[in-house]
């Protein structure tokens, strides 16, 4: 079923998460997980910052709420402090960190399972400039 916000998508998000395996970094030799990318549409809005709700987040960033829309479940591989680039429209991209995914009454549930259905997964990101 589709996200009732979907006509409301205004961003979107390629996330950056850890994929299948390992491979050596050409420069350190370092053994490195293999990293994939997952692209979603957003309905975000920016939002004050509110010490008290987000202690430690400077009060001058950019934090953008909402929902991800399509596809309306976020993988699970998406959690706090994963990254990504994050574009609306035609602006340039803006780098971003997920401050919290899968607010409030979660997924499962009568309540939380109707409400990520009809509407998609709450997301809080931080802009990173």
């Amino acid at each position: 079923m589709a996200s009732a916000l979907l006509a409301l998508a205004n961003a979107t998000a390629t996330f950056t998460v850890a994929g299948q395996g390992v491979t050596t970094d050409p420069e350190t030799g370092n053994v490195v997980p293999v990293e994939a990318a997952l692209g979603y549409r957003l309905f975000l809005k920016a939002v004050d910052v509110d010490p008290e709700v987000l202690p430690g987040v400077d009060y001058n960033a950019t934090v953008f709420e909402g929902y991800v829309v399509e596809p309306a479940a976020l993988d699970a591989r998406v959690g706090i402090g994963t990254k990504g680039v994050l574009s609306f429209g035609g602006a340039s991209a803006l780098g971003f960190q997920v401050l919290k995914a899968r607010m409030g009454y979660g997924t499962e549930g009568a309540l939380g399972g109707t409400l990520s259905t009809a509407l998609g997964t709450r997301i809080r990101l931080l802009a990173e400039e």
